[in-house]
């Protein structure tokens, strides 16, 4: 891999990950910030670059290329929850939000490519929302921007995938690292549940809102989660059970009959939920009212992730059923459908294989449900090839909680890796 090494600033890498660690939610002066920070950081990037704003000031860099191959386009939401593990001192690893990690190698490898007098084989875009945790409204006014320009990607790579050595390691060839490319992702309904005394009459006789709101929680959260099969997973369970020995080989290379099986061996496993779980999250209620009296008013919200293969339309059929009962009023904030699947197979796919196989020495690679919700999504009308990927290994709470760990080792690893993808 010696050939494939570049000079890198870790420091600069650490920094800006730390220093990005404020940006949790989307507010128009964090976005400023954040894209003022990137400036600053990677001043010949951007000095190369031509950028343009979108909703919720999302960030579009673009870059004109030699026109011998198609477009490449990288994309990434820079909003995160923060990382549940104190930052600790600078000369030891610290976890970082995954998807900004994935950007931030991203440009270290950019950056050191145009020192060496880089032009990309086709135009280059990255397209940076600022809002990825609300309803991707930057992500989607990016997209359809380039779709009205016909830009046709030869791949869209986003985050999400991970390398691990620590899922499905009982099925694997000892010592082999699993590579975990999304090729889809999950469905998602916000919500919100409301309840209040009725403005005229009689008040008496009416049942209390925070009692209402309560009974409907809690018929919300019956059956939470629940497991399902798609597609994006049996195709990584059929294609790990190529590398994994008999007698277990049995117990994957027909998914669909085993499934059953394998939902109860691994009910308490933390790849249920990233790869099957369909999951609902109340994620805080709220009341209006005097302190002193019952409330008059009463609201909850969730979030319900859908596994690909039922409709949201069926899902907000039967979240209303259990919500709407004694006068309690469901509305959706967000709806997004399982986004579709992208291909397994040409340029794209194989351009991927190669830069994982070179950095990630005897490497299983399947396709996969990433297990987090990405801006990918909404690129796929740019010819389908939405790909998620970041070249960070990843313990599997790490993966749940969308988070890497970071020192000189996994940055070098990462930077490689985009090299190599810019390089396409």
């Amino acid at each position: 891999m010696s050939e494939f090494l570049a000079p890198l600033n870790y420091q600069r890498a650490k920094d800006t990950l730390r220093a990005l660690n404020f940006y949790t939610a989307y507010t128009p002066e964090g976005a400023a910030r954040v894209a003022a920070l990137l400036a600053e950081r990677y001043p010949a990037i951007f000095a190369r670059t031509e950028q343009k704003r979108f909703a919720n000031d999302a960030l579009l860099l673009e870059m004109p290329g030699a026109n011998v191959t198609d477009p490449l386009v990288f994309v990434s939401h820079m909003d995160s929850l923060p990382c549940r593990e104190p930052m600790r001192s600078a000369a030891l690893p610290f976890p970082a939000p995954l998807g900004r990690a994935h950007v931030v190698a991203l440009l270290e490898a950019l950056d050191a490519l145009l020192a060496s007098g880089y032009q990309p084989g086709g135009d280059l875009f990255l397209a940076l929302s600022m809002d990825g945790l609300l309803a991707g409204e930057g992500a989607a006014a990016m997209a359809a921007h380039l779709k009205q320009r016909k830009i046709d990607p030869c791949f869209v790579l986003d985050h999400g995938g991970y390398a691990t050595r620590a899922a499905f390691r009982r099925y694997l060839p000892k010592g082999a690292p699993l590579a975990l490319i999304g090729v889809t992702e999950k469905g998602r309904l916000d919500g919100v549940v409301r309840t209040a005394l009725p403005p005229h009459g009689d008040e008496r006789g009416a049942d209390r809102p925070l009692n209402i709101l309560l009974k409907s929680g809690s018929r919300l959260g019956l059956r939470a989660r629940r497991a399902s099969l798609c597609k994006a997973s049996e195709m990584m369970l059929s294609g790990i059970a190529r590398h994994t020995p008999l007698p277990m080989k049995l117990l994957l290379i027909r998914p669909r009959l085993t499934f059953p099986l394998l939902r109860a061996l691994w009910h308490k496993r933390a790849i249920m939920a990233q790869f099957f779980m369909n999951e609902l999250t109340v994620t805080g209620i709220r009341t209006q009212g005097e302190p002193s009296r019952s409330p008059t008013a009463a609201s909850l919200t969730f979030s319900q992730l859908t596994v690909p293969g039922k409709p949201l339309a069926r899902w907000k059929s039967a979240l209303r059923r259990r919500a709407c009962k004694g006068g309690a009023e469901l509305t959706f904030t967000t709806a997004l459908e399982s986004s579709p699947q992208s291909r397994v197979g040409g340029e794209a796919w194989d351009a991927l294989e190669t830069a994982i196989e070179i950095l990630f020495e005897r490497a299983v690679i399947v396709p996969c449900l990433a297990p987090t919700v990405t801006d990918g999504r909404f690129y796929t009308g740019l010819g389908g090839k939405v790909y998620r990927f970041s070249p960070f290994q990843l313990r599997s709470m790490e993966a749940l909680r969308g988070e890497c760990t970071v020192d000189d080792d996994a940055l070098q690893t990462a930077v490689q890796f985009f090299r190599q993808m810019l390089s396409v």
